[in-house]
C-alpha cells in the first residue's frame, strides 16, 4: 500500500515538474514586429507652452525664430529686406501684446528638446528580437550583394532628402549577404536590436557626409517587403 501511494505521489510530482517546463517553452516567443514610431520615446508637446496663441501668431512667431537663426550664421550681409522683415513681424507680435523675448526663447528650448528627442533611443529595446520593415541604404552602392547598410522608414533619405533622426535609422548587420536589386529596396530585416550610437560616412554621387545611428541590428533573416 505504501509502495502505491509513494509511487502515486512520485507520479504527480513528475508530472508537476512537466507542467512547470510548459510555460517557459510558450514564452520562447517569435521576434517582435515593430513599427518605426516604436524606435522614437514619447514626442515632446512643443506647443503647449504656445497654446495661447492663434495659429497665425506662432507661424510669425516660429518665422521670425527661423529668421533670427538664418541672421546667426551670418547670412543677412547687405539684406536690408530681411532686417525688414524681422522688424514687421516683431511689431505685429508685440502689437497683440506677446512677450516676444520671452516665447522666442522657449521656442529655442522646444527645438533643442526635440533635436534631443529624435537623438534618443528606447533603451528597453536593447537585445530584443524584433522585425522591421524599411528600405535598404547601403553604405556603398555598386549594384552588388550586401552584408552592411542603413535601414531607413523612407525613399531618398539620408541622399535627396536630409538625414531621418538617429533613432529612425538603422545600422543593419546581415549574418549573410544580400543581393539589392536597387538603391532603397524594400525589405523586411529580423535579428537582435542594439542601442548603440554609430556614425558612418555615406558617398554617393550626389555628395557624401556622416549619417548617425542610434541602433544596430544584428541581421538574421532578410526577405523582400511584401
Amino acid at each position: 500500500m505504501r509502495k502505491t501511494v509513494f509511487g502515486a505521489m512520485l507520479g504527480c510530482l513528475l508530472a508537476m515538474c512537466v507542467a512547470a517546463a510548459q510555460p517557459t517553452q510558450a514564452l520562447a516567443s517569435p521576434e517582435r514586429t515593430l513599427t518605426w514610431e516604436d524606435l522614437a520615446p514619447p514626442e515632446p508637446d512643443l506647443r503647449a507652452p504656445f497654446a495661447h496663441l492663434k495659429e497665425q501668431q506662432f507661424s510669425d512667431l516660429y518665422e521670425l525664430y527661423k529668421l533670427q537663426q538664418w541672421r546667426k550664421l551670418g547670412n543677412d550681409a547687405d539684406d536690408s529686406g530681411l532686417a525688414k522683415q524681422v522688424e514687421e513681424l516683431t511689431a505685429s507680435l508685440k502689437a497683440a501684446k506677446i512677450d516676444v523675448p520671452v516665447l522666442l526663447q522657449k521656442l529655442r528650448d522646444g527645438m533643442a528638446a526635440y533635436e534631443q528627442y529624435g537623438a534618443t533611443p528606447v533603451s528597453k529595446l536593447n537585445g530584443q528580437v524584433i522585425r522591421l520593415p524599411g528600405y535598404v541604404l547601403p553604405l556603398e552602392f555598386g549594384g552588388e550583394a550586401v552584408s552592411e547598410f542603413f535601414l531607413v522608414p523612407n525613399v531618398g533619405a539620408c541622399i535627396h532628402t536630409p538625414a531621418p533622426p538617429a533613432n529612425q535609422i538603422v545600422l543593419v548587420k546581415l549574418n549573410q549577404t544580400y543581393k539589392i536589386k536597387e538603391l532603397y529596396d524594400a525589405v523586411w530585416v529580423t535579428g537582435k536590436l542594439k542601442v548603440v550610437r554609430i556614425e558612418r560616412e555615406l558617398g554617393y554621387r550626389d555628395g557624401a557626409g556622416s549619417v548617425t545611428s542610434t541602433y544596430e541590428l544584428e541581421g538574421t533573416r532578410i526577405i523582400p517587403y511584401q
